[in-house]
């Protein structure tokens, strides 16, 4: 069975401090892995593409790596800000197996108040 975990459950960083949200799969054949932003109200932004191949992929303060053979993503931000989008989503595609490329649970960043960003699943 084809499935995502992402983890930790929690986290709360302060503003400009650093988040990291894991991704665990077991989708096999593997086709490529993707990680989104969206903002409560808003439609999904893509903000990195990963393929077999990748190791590392960056865009603005989002840095992701991926170890194919673990089965393993990380998205990394760089100096959280209040203003970051609210979720973060981690979707894995399956090569040549319709239907079954799912989004699966998403990663939420909330703000809090006194400045502190928390990241939850």
């Amino acid at each position: 069975k084809n499935q995502v975990e992402q983890s930790p459950p929690s986290l709360a960083v302060l503003e400009g401090e650093n988040c990291t949200f894991q991704c665990n799969y077991t989708v096999s054949p593997f086709n490529n892995l993707r990680w989104y932003t969206q903002d409560t109200g808003r439609g999904l932004v893509s903000l990195i593409t990963m393929t077999y191949s990748d190791n590392k992929k960056s865009n603005g303060r989002y840095t992701a790596t991926m170890d194919a053979t673990a089965k393993h993503s990380s998205l990394h931000l760089t100096a959280a800000q209040l203003s970051d989008p609210a979720f973060y989503i981690c979707v894995v595609g399956a090569l040549c197996s319709p239907g079954t490329r799912t989004l699966y649970p998403n990663l939420h960043l909330e703000v809090v108040k006194e400045h502190f960003l928390k990241c939850c699943m």
